[in-house]
């Protein structure tokens, strides 16, 4: 979300239009970099949800929570501004 957010409004304030690699592979580095995020929390997540012992239902909203939704929100809103920063606007003939 960060990668491919600054690299695409910094193209489309120059008024550049990437290619199709060039727009989406920020996409896939962030995606590389929420996999890192989740290297580094599941493990601790997973020992406070053994020594807690939580229900099934709590356990379901704590992985919902801190990893499905925030992977949602990057991959949504990178893929946003990739398909924005190859967006071209066509002026129409009258």
């Amino acid at each position: 979300m960060i990668v491919s957010r600054t690299l695409a409004k910094g193209r489309i304030a120059r008024g550049e239009r990437p290619s199709w690699l060039a727009a989406w592979a920020p996409v896939l580095l962030d995606f590389v970099l929420f996999c890192g995020y989740v290297a580094l929390v599941f493990s601790p997540l997973m020992k406070l949800i053994y020594a807690g012992q939580p229900g099934d239902g709590a356990t379901f909203v704590i992985m919902l929570v801190v990893i499905f939704i925030p992977m949602q929100v990057v991959l949504i809103v990178s893929s946003l501004w990739a398909s924005k920063s190859r967006f071209k606007d066509v002026e129409t003939e009258t």
